[in-house]
C-alpha cells in the first residue's frame, strides 16, 4: 500500500494532462489536483509500516516504509502540499498553462513522497529526480530572470545527481546491496566506501542548499512563483537531508567527518542569517533563511540525532511554506521591502507574525520542539549554535515584520489568505501537541533579537545594496562546481582519516 501513495499522485498528474489534451477545463482539473493532494496521505495512513513491493524478499525487492523516522518528513510535506494546492488552484487560474502547472506540482508531490518512503538508495534517487525535474520547469515559469535561475539550478543539480549515482555504484560494488538495512549489515570500512560517502554527501549538501554550496538556491527560490517557492523551500530541500540520514545510518562514518559536518552546519546557519539581514528583497530574505534553517537539520544529522533532524525538517516545512505564501500574497509583483505590508489585514498579519515566531523557535509553536531535540543532543560549545541562531533568526524576522507593519495591505482574495492561516494554525497546533509547555527563555531570546535588530539598523547594516548579486551565469556555475569538487576531496580525505 505504501508504494501506492506516490503512484496515486503520479496517476492523477497524468489524468490532468489527459483532461487538458481532451480540452476538459474547469472543475474536473481542479478536482483531480486536489484529490492528488489528499488521497496519497490517506493511503499512507492505511498502510503497513514496512513492506517490500510485490511481496519479494528484501534482498531482491524494493523496500518502502512509513516509520517514526521518516514520518515527520512525510507529514511536513503532506501538510504543506495540501495548503499549497489550495493556494495554487487560485494563484495559477489565469495562467494559460494551468493544467500543465498543476500536473507538474503533483509530479513533484509524488517524487517527494516516493523519496521519503524509499529504503534503498536507487529508488530514493529516482524519486528525488522526479521531484527535481518538476521543480526545474516550475521555477522557469515567470520569465527571463526565472529561466536563468532555473538553468543554473538545473546544471548544478544534474551534476550533483551524476556524482550521487556514481557513489551509489561504488556502494553497491562494495556491499552487494542498495537496500540501506542490508548495506548496514554488510558494509566494512574501506577506502572505497570512504570515497563514496564523501562524494554522496557532497552532492546532497549542494542539493540541500547548504553553505558554501548554496549559491543556486537564493535565485531559484526567490524567482519562482509563490506556491513553487513554498514547495522548494519547505519540502524539496528536505529530500537530500533524508538521503544523508540514509547514508550516515547505513555506512561507517568517522568522528572527524561528523565534526566537519557540524562545522558546515553552524557555518550555514549563521551565514544564512547574516545574508538575510542584508537583503532588501523579501523573497531573497526568506530564501537565505532556507540556507540557515538547513544548517539546523544538518546539526541533527551530523550529531546522529536523526529524529531531531526529522522533526525540525517537518517544522520548517510548515512555517517556511506559510511564510512564502504569506509574503508572496502581500508582495504580488513587488519584492522590495518597504513597498508592501500587512497593516489592516488581520488574517495575514497574525499569520505571518505567528510563523515568524515559529521559525525563531518560540514555544509553544512547532519550531520550538525540533530545536529542543537538537539542543539536547549536542555536546559542548555546539549547543550554543541553537539559541544563538534563534536570536539571529528572530532579529531578521523583526526586520521583516517592521517593514510589513509600516505599509497597508492591498486587497487580497480570501482564498489566498486561508492557506497561510491554515499553515499558521498547523504550526501552533503541532507545537502544542508535541510540547505544550512554554519556555521562559524565549522571552529573553526575543528581547535580544529586538535589541540586535535596533543596533544593526542604527549602524546602517540592514539592506546593503548588491549583497545578493552574483556575476555571469557561467562564472557562477564554475565557482559552484569548483566548490563541489573541493568538498568531494575534503570530505573523502576526512572520512579516510
Amino acid at each position: 500500500m505504501i508504494s501506492l501513495a506516490p503512484a496515486t499522485a503520479m496517476g492523477l498528474a497524468f489524468l490532468i494532462v489527459l483532461l487538458d489534451t481532451l480540452k476538459v477545463r474547469g472543475w474536473p482539473v481542479r478536482l483531480a489536483f486536489l484529490t492528488g493532494a489528499v488521497l496519497p496521505g490517506l493511503v499512507l495512513l492505511l498502510s503497513d509500516p514496512v513492506e517490500v513491493v510485490g511481496g519479494w524478499d528484501r534482498r531482491a525487492g524494493i523496500e518502502v516504509a512509513f516509520t517514526p523516522l521518516n514520518a515527520p518528513f512525510l507529514v511536513g510535506e503532506g501538510v504543506l502540499f495540501l495548503f499549497v494546492a489550495l493556494y495554487a488552484v487560485s494563484y495559477f487560474r489565469e495562467d494559460g498553462r494551468y493544467a500543465k502547472v498543476l500536473s507538474l506540482l503533483l509530479l513533484m508531490h509524488a517524487g517527494l513522497m516516493g523519496a521519503f518512503v524509499a529504503r534503498d538508495l536507487f529508488n530514493f534517487y529516482i524519486y528525488s529526480e522526479i521531484a527535481s525535474v518538476s521543480a526545474f520547469a516550475l521555477v522557469a515559469l515567470p520569465g527571463k530572470e526565472a529561466r536563468r535561475a532555473a538553468f543554473k539550478y538545473l546544471i548544478v543539480s544534474l551534476l550533483a545527481s551524476y556524482l550521487f549515482v556514481f557513489a551509489v555504484g561504488i556502494i553497491y560494488m562494495e556491499t552487494g546491496y542498495l537496500n540501506v538495512a542490508l548495506i548496514a549489515e554488510n558494509a566494512v570500512e574501506s577506502r572505497e566506501l570512504s570515497v563514496a560517502l564523501g562524494i554522496a554527501l557532497s552532492a546532497l549538501l549542494l542539493k540541500a542548499g547548504i553553505f558554501p554550496l548554496h549559491s543556486w538556491l537564493p535565485d531559484a527560490h526567490s524567482m519562482a512563483p509563490t506556491p513553487v517557492s513554498a514547495m522548494l523551500s519547505g519540502a524539496l530541500v528536505k529530500v537530500p537531508a533524508y538521503g544523508m540520514v540514509l547514508l550516515i545510518s547505513s555506512l561507517p562514518s568517522g568522528e572527524a567527518l561528523r565534526t566537519a559536518l557540524l562545522a558546515v552546519a553552524v557555518a550555514s546557519l549563521f551565514f544564512g542569517v547574516a545574508m538575510a539581514l542584508l537583503q532588501k528583497n523579501a523573497k531573497r530574505l526568506l530564501a537565505y533563511h532556507t540556507v540557515s534553517q538547513m544548517g539546523y537539520v544538518l546539526l541533527g544529522i551530523a550529531s546522529l540525532n536523526f529524529l531531531g533532524a526529522a522533526y525540525y525538517a517537518m517544522a520548517h516545512s510548515i512555517f517556511k511554506g506559510g511564510l512564502f505564501l504569506g509574503v508572496g500574497s502581500l508582495a504580488g509583483e513587488r519584492k522590495e521591502l518597504g513597498t508592501f505590508g500587512y497593516r489592516g489585514d488581520h488574517f495575514l498579519s497574525i499569520s505571518i507574525i505567528a510563523l515568524s515566531l515559529a521559525i525563531g523557535g518560540v514555544s509553544p509553536l512547532v519550531g520550538a520542539y525540533g530545536k529542543g531535540l537538537l539542543y539536547e543532543n549536542l555536546d559542548g560549545l555546539w549547543k550554543l549554535a541553537v539559541p544563538a541562531g534563534s536570536v539571529g533568526t528572530l532579529a531578521s524576522f523583526t526586520k521583516l515584520n517592521a517593514h510589513l507593519a509600516a505599509k497597508r495591505a492591498g486587497k487580497i482574495p480570501l482564498r489566498l489568505k486561508v492557506p497561510v492561516l491554515g499553515l499558521a494554525f498547523a504550526a501552533l497546533a503541532g507545537g502544542v501537541y508535541l510540547n505544550p509547555h512554554p519556555n521562559l527563555k524565549d522571552i529573553l531570546y526575543l528581547a535580544l533579537a529586538v535589541a540586535l535588530f535596533l543596533l544593526l539598523k542604527r549602524a546602517g547594516l540592514l539592506g546593503i545594496k548588491g549583497a545578493e548579486k552574483g556575476g555571469e551565469i557561467g562564472e557562477e556555475i564554475n565557482r559552484l562546481v569548483a566548490g563541489l569538487v573541493a568538498f568531494v576531496v575534503l570530505l573523502s580525505l576526512i572520512q579516510g582519516l
